[in-house]
């Protein structure tokens, strides 16, 4: 009876060991399986990455090694155009003005778009209004809306000076978009009514709205006032759309300033060069110079700044964003 006993325990334990194999087999059929699906559902956005992303920037830092021109013909050079570029003083003053264009929008329209969204998150009549009529010009193109900037800041018959002309009496004729002394003050203003600041404004009036009512009314019971409420409570909560606008807003400075600086100031950038960013200059080297090698390892270039710029804005958010826990 003992052995008959053992021999059923023995094949009741060799029953559940195939059963329990049998199960880990499914289950791992069902994860493969799933995973089999998941890679199907990935391979649209994997194949448009490889195309329209990773290809053309490999391809972009081939022909930088080549001095490819616009008709196609072209020939290994190595790094002659890199030595070509930093021998350049018009790079080196593109890049000082990419620099300073790029740090200055970001802090001007980061800052603008947040003093709005504090603004629209009182309860005053008409904000919805203002609201969307601050945003409108946001959705229009950038070239649509700096072709009617460029108008506006005309030196003869432009609404600017037709505005100084009839407040002062005097025939006003100052060429904003020309003039070393009020170029960057027109740029800037410009940037203002972009998508980049419509939508930076959204995002942050979102986030203020979202912060907990309760801390103010703690904060409140303590006798603090509105700058120490925004200081330690709203700038903090919101911080991370900061970190995310300031990302953004770097990127679209960087790539995005073509299509603001061309309608006002041409590929040459003018005054003097003083508006020519790189991607100005880029497109000059293409398409007017034809030396498609060249502005390619000036698009390489441009392509590292951006890069450095998202790490430095990285780096600098580990001790200055929170995040809720």
């Amino acid at each position: 009876m003992d052995r008959v006993n053992l021999s059923n325990s023995n094949a009741n334990r060799d029953m559940e060991e195939c059963s329990a194999g049998k199960g880990r087999m499914s289950d791992m059929k069902g994860t493969k399986k799933k995973f089999q699906i998941a890679y199907v559902f990935c391979l649209p956005w994997l194949i448009g990455f490889v195309c329209f992303t990773l290809f053309p920037i490999g391809f972009m830092i081939y022909n930088s090694l080549t001095n490819r021109k616009l008709t196609g013909t072209s020939s290994f050079v190595g790094l002659a155009n890199y030595r070509n570029m930093f021998r350049s003083k018009v790079f080196w003053n593109s890049l000082r003005v990419t620099l300073f264009y790029t740090i200055v929008m970001l802090v001007i329209t980061t800052v603008w778009a947040l003093v709005l969204a504090i603004l629209l998150n009182n309860k005053i009549k008409l904000n919805g209004l203002f609201q969307f009529f601050y945003f409108l010009p946001s959705v229009v193109p950038t070239v649509a809306l700096a072709y009617a900037f460029r108008t506006m800041f005309g030196k003869d018959g432009g609404l600017l000076n037709g505005i100084l002309g009839n407040l002062s009496g005097k025939n006003v004729t100052i060429n904003w978009l020309m003039d070393p002394k009020t170029v960057y003050l027109a740029v800037f203003f410009v940037t203002l009514f972009t998508y980049n600041t419509g939508q930076m404004m959204l995002i942050f009036r979102s986030g203020i709205a979202d912060v907990p009512k309760d801390l103010y009314e703690a904060v409140e019971l303590d006798g603090a006032g509105s700058w120490t409420k925004f200081w330690h409570i709203t700038l903090p909560m919101i911080s991370p759309l900061v970190l995310f606008n300031a990302v953004n807003g770097a990127i679209s400075a960087l790539n995005g300033s073509f299509a603001l600086l061309y309608p006002l100031s041409g590929e040459n950038g003018d005054p003097k060069g003083m508006t020519q960013v790189l991607s100005l200059l880029i497109y000059k080297e293409a398409f007017s110079n034809m030396k498609v090698g060249y502005a390619c390892a000036l698009s390489v270039v441009l392509f590292v700044i951006a890069a450095l710029f998202g790490i430095a804005i990285f780096a600098i958010s580990k001790k200055t964003v929170y995040y809720e826990t």
